[in-house]
């Protein structure tokens, strides 16, 4: 039964997936339960201070995140609500949550009230913490203990289905769509100082940075505010991956041709781009994507212990091998990439991965 409580925070009554009653919960714009997550000031009031290292210990096993010590500030919480000088993460990232934006212009309470319900950012977002990709990840069964304190509380889609299931037809509102997406991407420069042959391998370059900015990667309802900030990162991730290999990577001649990149240079060169530091991000979503394009990557173990138990990439145990088919030019074209990165470097330092994901190749008119 879906109830209302005096704040007007939405509460809900029902049977979670162990069959048993749950107590009233608070539901988040996403459909996760604010009573009972790790994160939550709810959670934490009745949890003695002498129990959270435990508490954290065990979140960490299990979802792959410690709890932070300052509970979240919850995304119901109204932004003239938010102190303006904080400064832990949670406060910031509440404010700038994809979907607490989306939901606030749209003037609902929460995904459950909209159209699109679920759209494919809902469905990714809070549709995969479920109690079979955990245990799946930890390689054995989980206590049902575990199962309600860490994982249930995050079961959003669930959670949204049996209040959408309350809801009439005029409740049901369209999300505001967005302005396409639109990245910045330089024409490919005339009159180059370059044989036929180099100029068609740098176009093929431009063309495969060019098509990587102009695709949904595969990706839908990314005319809606979260899902096109998702499409904008992975792109993002993509052209970063590529610049790594680009700048750093070690020419190999065999098996065709390609470019390799060690464990530690890697992880030190992908900046901001924190999902690159993961190993199930660059194989589900980098290298899958890429592969669409006509880029290969291929991950060597060289050691035990080369990720984390989550899955984060450490900086030693591990190479990572970058080739190009040869619809997109093979290895001609992996050299032309790599002789452009390197000439943005000699003249931008810095900022010359700025030019590089514009697909700038006006330096290549220098001689």
């Amino acid at each position: 039964m879906f109830v209302w409580d005096p704040f007007g925070f939405p509460r809900l009554y029902w049977k979670d997936g162990l069959g048993e009653d749950r107590m009233v919960e608070v539901v988040s714009k996403c459909g996760m339960n604010c009573g009972g997550c790790p994160w939550s000031p709810i959670t934490r009031k009745d949890l003695p201070p002498e129990d959270f290292p435990a508490f954290a210990k065990r979140a960490k096993t299990i979802l792959g995140f410690t709890p932070t010590k300052k509970p979240c500030l919850l995304c119901l919480t109204p932004e003239d609500k938010i102190p303006k000088d904080a400064k832990h993460w949670h406060a910031n990232f509440r404010r700038g949550c994809r979907i607490r934006q989306c939901v606030t212009k749209a003037g609902i309470m929460n995904c459950a009230y909209c159209s699109r319900f679920p759209c494919d950012f809902e469905i990714q977002h809070a549709g995969t913490w479920t109690r079979e990709t955990f245990e799946k990840r930890m390689g054995e069964p989980m206590s049902d203990e575990d199962y309600r304190t860490f994982v249930e509380p995050f079961e959003g889609v669930k959670r949204l289905e049996k209040i959408r299931a309350t809801l009439s037809p005029n409740q049901i509102v369209d999300p505001i769509v967005e302005e396409p997406l639109k990245l910045k991407i330089v024409d490919f420069p005339e009159n180059l100082p370059h044989s036929s042959n180099e100029i068609k391998e740098f176009k093929a370059v431009h063309s495969l940075l060019a098509g990587i900015k102009k695709s949904s990667l595969g990706l839908k309802d990314t005319d809606i505010l979260p899902q096109q900030h998702r499409l904008k990162n992975r792109i993002l991730h993509l052209i970063r991956f590529l610049w790594i290999f680009a700048r750093y990577g070690k020419p190999k001649e065999e098996n065709g041709g390609y470019l390799v990149v060690e464990a530690e240079t890697y992880i030190e060169n992908r900046k901001n781009e924190t999902g690159l530091g993961t190993w199930t991000t660059v194989r589900d979503i980098v290298l899958k994507n890429l592969k669409k394009f006509g880029v290969r990557g291929e991950l060597v173990e060289l050691a035990e212990g080369w990720a984390t138990p989550t899955m984060s990439l450490r900086k030693h145990g591990w190479e990572m091998n970058l080739s190009f088919d040869n619809k997109i030019g093979g290895l001609a074209t992996l050299k032309a990439l790599q002789e452009f990165a390197m000439k943005l470097d000699a003249k931008y330092g810095k900022r010359a991965h700025r030019y590089f994901k514009d697909a700038d190749m006006r330096v290549l008119s220098e001689t």
